[in-house]
């Protein structure tokens, strides 16, 4: 059997309010040829299908346009998992038509097992925290970080022996959307569970043949582990993914043999580093077309820096953000040198509010992401 994995298309997603559905369109084609081509007989997506739990329609309208296409190829199963970004009840609304057409759809936690023919898969979603364990007043956060994560690894191995036991001898595959001890994370990813409480190690997934993990957009295997794997992201969803090779995973059960298959790059993106008396100059070794973060050094703050930028690139590519790399003395009082506020994350936001004022705020911090994680679940339930 060929199976192939991918994760976290994050459908409707913006990069610094610049539509991407092109992008994602395009990535929807090549793979519907992939999978033809290639003799694929079953797709996982690992979570993250959408940016929002509220996506919109448009990105709607692509995703079920993807499902229609796949089904009328009529040799392609697919399992898709929620993520995090996901709304467990908007994916699991089809799910009971999906099923007709060989399309098996969990946006929930349970006991999800997937006979494919020639493999059987835990087809695990992201796994919210009231889903793992039953909050208690008094809690510190060590006690809670033990019981995620031993309930994680509680579930996954639930989840092996259910499998195992329709499996015989087939594969089993595991899917999953977390944080695995061991990776390499990037800006433009969300901590999944508050304090990223829910990272476990790459042993959780012991006795799986193969695990097709969502969250990171990098592509990756986990700790060296050949056999547990982020797809990552089929498009670049911060310039901190400007030098990734996006791609997806192949597996043939016949000896497990995995091949990483590289995406066509629709959209460049770079971070460029430039001086401000070179500034011309250096930006003539951009790359024409691209999408561009310019941090540019300076001696001294100046008002009009970016338009200056945006000027001296003369539309040969897009400047998104321009950046200044002003020393210490000059940052302080002028300039925050530190990320935006709209590229934080809420915990970010309230941990520089406590720092601003001085306050002490481990036991305010634990409170805060206690609301912050029952805001989370209210929005994705």
């Amino acid at each position: 059997m060929r199976i192939l994995h991918t994760a976290d298309w994050h459908l409707g997603a913006r990069l610094v309010e610049r539509e991407r559905l092109h992008e994602h369109a395009a990535f929807c084609d090549w793979l519907i040829e992939m999978l033809r081509t290639e003799q694929i007989d079953a797709l996982l997506l690992s979570g993250d299908v959408f940016d929002a739990a509220n996506p919109p329609q448009d990105a709607v309208s692509l995703y079920f346009d993807f499902l229609k296409r796949l089904a009328d190829l009529r040799s392609v199963k697919a399992v898709i998992t929620g993520g995090n970004h996901d709304s467990a009840s908007h994916l699991n609304a089809p799910r009971e038509l999906l099923k007709r057409f060989e399309v098996h759809v969990f946006g929930h936690g349970g006991e999800n097992v997937v006979d494919l023919g020639g493999a059987v898969v835990a087809a695990v979603p992201f796994l919210r925290e009231r889903d793992l364990r039953q909050a208690a007043a008094g809690e510190v956060m060590a006690e809670v970080q033990a019981q995620v994560r031993s309930a994680i690894r509680g579930h996954y191995a639930m989840q092996l022996q259910a499998c195992r036991g329709v499996a015989g001898e087939r594969p089993v595959i595991a899917m999953g959307h977390l944080t695995v001890l061991g990776s390499t994370t990037c800006d433009s990813e969300r901590d999944i569970h508050i304090g990223n409480l829910g990272a476990v190690g790459a042993d959780v997934f012991a006795g799986f043949d193969y695990t097709a993990l969502g969250h990171l957009h990098r592509p990756q295997k986990v700790a060296g582990t050949e056999t547990v794997r982020y797809s990552g992201s089929p498009v670049a969803l911060s310039f901190s993914e400007a030098g990734d090779k996006k791609s997806v995973e192949v597996i043939d059960t016949q000896g497990m043999k995995i091949e990483t298959m590289p995406l066509p790059a629709k959209r460049v993106l770079t971070r460029v580093n430039v001086s401000r008396s070179t500034l011309a100059a250096d930006l003539e070794k951009v790359a024409n077309a691209c999408w561009a973060e310019v941090t540019v050094k300076l001696d001294a703050p100046e008002a009009d820096l970016d338009r200056q930028v945006r000027e001296a690139a003369g539309g040969r590519f897009e400047v998104l953000k321009v950046l200044a790399d002003l020393p210490q003395s000059q940052t302080s009082a002028w300039q925050h040198n530190g990320p935006a506020l709209n590229e934080l994350q809420p915990r970010e936001v309230f941990g520089e509010l406590l720092k601003e004022r001085q306050i002490q705020g481990e036991e305010l911090q634990s409170v805060f992401d206690e609301l912050l994680a029952m805001r989370e679940q209210k929005v994705t339930a």
